[in-house]
């Protein structure tokens, strides 16, 4: 399939963004002009505009020998050590950022004919800025034309949260649409399926999308198969050689197959013959065994598989992996293992299913704690709609958790649109932990925000009976006794009121 300028910039991203140690030359043609970035991961170490960029500017700074070194310099190595001059001078770093980002905006202003990456190898040095300031800051203008119709073309298409999202949204600065976006994606969803539940132009969701699934953020089984396989050979030293990028081979018919067989020959071996050990084997050779089975097995490498049973499968297989591993290099568990009959010592798929979706649930609950104290952060930050939504996640992983409702009543109190909501969310709180004086009080005080003071003070009431030395409750049921005496004195005065 033949990809449109902006859709091969973004899978660029997509492989600099993913692979920390990637170097590459990305080359973007514009109708202005030509940008030429030298990138390590995420990370843009030089940035030239043209043939006189950034030496041009040295010279303007009175830097006339570096800019000299910049057109003279035969490969990439040598400019971007002629370059360290000013990265590592935090003054002047600066102030090229500035410059470049200025340019930067300029450029982006005109359409994108082109894009290249070409993979290269280069020395270690301090970065300028970053590929998520360049699009998300200097690429306005690009990113508000963005053309995405090779790229998400087909409503079918699955995403679904990274391993390591949380740590990979810190590099961007994600907008309230994303954030929503992003707590709906627990769970794997089609295109189809966020378009009809995500409020907002369909046309910047798909935007979002592809924003997010090229740094990383989140993941698609589909728009996996359209990057290239990145390879890293080894020179005559051991070292990394210059990376090149080739097309995979449709790699994921050739993991089914190998989980399909791995799966159905389970229940015909025992610990030994899974690792391929015999049964005089050293600990140093289970431990060899063992950590080359469970790289070939690890759930992440199989993200991209769609197939929800094969996933569970793979689990199943890698917890085999874990528990031969834990048996056999301990002598007290090897030997008792050793003693058992033959048919003790084979291995059970339905009991290790049964331990592996224990440790799914053990998962979730993870997952739901990451979306409280993603929601405590954007509440400290007053992003009250982002908290709301990670909190509404967080209750829907884990519906039992009264700590979740009390806080989502929270996040939704600061918003008299979602005072019902925030009711609701207090109650449900109420219910699960009745003896928990807390959330009658929170309870208690929305009531008395809303006017409604009977409510209010009825929960007040509860807090004393849970809790009798409660300061709180105490001061609040005397302020609102305090205001139904005044109300009832005012209203005898307006009784007896000359006419």
């Amino acid at each position: 399939m033949a990809l449109k300028a902006s859709s091969q910039l973004l899978i660029a991203v997509r492989l600099l963004s993913t692979n920390e140690h990637f170097a590459a030359r990305l080359n973007i043609f514009l109708e202005s002009g030509k940008i030429c970035l030298y990138c390590r991961g995420p990370q843009i170490l030089l940035v030239e505009l043209g043939d006189l960029f950034p030496a041009s500017w040295l010279s303007k700074m009175t830097m006339s020998e570096v800019a000299m070194k910049l057109r003279t310099s035969a490969n990439s190595d040598e400019k971007i050590q002629a370059f360290k001059a000013i990265t590592e001078k935090q003054e002047l770093r600066r102030i090229f950022s500035e410059v470049v980002q200025k340019h930067l905006s300029q450029f982006f202003v005109a359409e994108l004919k082109k894009c290249e990456l070409k993979p290269d190898h280069f020395i270690m040095a301090p970065f300028v800025m970053t590929l998520a300031t360049l699009l998300y800051d200097c690429a306005q203008p690009f990113l508000k034309n963005l053309n995405l119709d090779d790229l998400i073309s087909e409503g079918e298409i699955v995403f679904h949260l990274a391993p390591d999202y949380l740590e990979k949204s810190t590099r961007v600065r994600i907008s309230l649409q994303e954030g929503y976006l992003l707590s709906r994606l627990e769970r794997g969803h089609t295109l189809n399926e966020i378009l009809s539940t995500v409020p907002g132009n369909e046309d910047d969701t798909r935007k979002s999308l592809a924003l997010l699934w090229a740094f990383g953020i989140i993941d698609s089984p589909h728009l996996g198969q359209l990057l290239p396989k990145l390879q890293t050979p080894k020179d005559a030293t051991g070292a990394p050689a210059e990376v090149t990028a080739e097309k995979a081979q449709d790699p994921f018919r050739d993991q089914a197959e190998m989980i399909e067989q791995t799966y159905q020959s389970l229940a015909r071996k025992d610990y030994y013959t899974l690792l391929s050990l015999s049964a005089k084997a050293e600990v140093t050779d289970v431990k060899s065994a063992y950590y080359k089975l469970a790289r070939k097995f690890h759930p992440d490498r199989f993200y991209g598989l769609d197939d929800p049973i094969l996933k569970e499968k793979v689990d199943v297989i890698f917890s085999a992996i874990n528990v031969a591993y834990e048996t056999l290099k301990n002598a007290k568990t090897r030997q008792l293992y050793d003693n058992a009959t033959i048919e003790d010592r084979r291995i059970t798929t339905a009991t290790i299913a049964s331990e592996v979706s224990d440790v799914k649930r053990g998962a979730a609950t993870k997952v739901a704690e990451d979306y409280f104290r993603s929601a405590q952060k954007a509440f400290s930050a007053k992003k009250y709609f982002e908290s709301v939504q990670f909190l509404r996640s967080a209750t829907q992983i884990a519906p039992e958790n009264a700590k979740y409702w009390t806080q989502l009543g929270i996040s939704l109190s600061k918003s008299d649109q979602w005072r019902k909501e925030a009711e609701d969310s207090f109650n449900r709180a109420v219910e699960l932990e009745p003896s928990d004086p807390e959330n009658h009080l929170y309870l208690a005080f929305l009531y008395k925000n809303s006017g409604l003071r009977l409510r209010a003070r009825k929960c007040f009431m509860t807090v004393l009976d849970l809790d009798p030395k409660n300061d709180v409750a105490m001061v609040q049921l005397k302020a609102l006794e305090e205001d139904k005496e005044q109300a009832q004195k005012k209203g005898i005065r307006g009784i007896f009121k000359k006419k």
